[in-house]
């Protein structure tokens, strides 16, 4: 016979198996490769901010300056630019990194085939960011020089 009240041993490393992972998800720090992907997907979607946010140049351009060099990369440059991605590796040494990816550009085109590239990263006070200056030029239009060149 059971009493009520009682928590079976299974509950009890259900309910601690849940708690590990919601304390892993809300105190665990991103690592470079979700730092990549975020990078890709605001590329993708040309959202200046988020560029903004995880862009990391030796010599920091202002913050008007990195805006400008943003909207004209992904306004104009990357307008009709269409890609997708894969993120395929992902190595860490110290401060920096190597977010590996493969990519597609003109993403739907039949004579379209994806290429490899890599995304360097480096680690700023404690947030993984993407050395823009380091990216190949022929990954994506008109990157931002930081030069503040626009």
């Amino acid at each position: 016979m059971r009493r009520s009240g009682r928590i079976s041993l299974v509950g009890a490393f259900c309910l601690l198996a849940v708690v590990l992972v919601a304390v892993l998800l809300l105190f665990g720090k991103p690592g470079p490769g979700n730092a990549g992907a975020e990078f890709m997907d605001a590329l993708a979607r040309g959202d200046v901010k988020k560029l903004c946010e995880l862009s990391y140049f030796s010599q920091a351009p202002s913050s008007k300056e990195l805006t400008d060099e943003w909207t004209l990369a992904t306004g104009v440059a990357g307008k009709h630019y269409n890609f997708a991605w894969r993120i395929t590796a992902t190595s860490v040494t110290g401060d920096t990194a190597t977010v590996s990816l493969g990519v597609t550009r003109n993403f739907g085109s039949a004579a379209s085939y994806e290429e490899n590239y890599a995304l360097p990263m480096k680690l700023v006070n404690g947030e993984w960011k993407v050395d823009v200056v380091q990216i190949s030029r022929e990954l994506y239009p008109g990157l931002p020089t930081g030069a503040g060149n626009v």
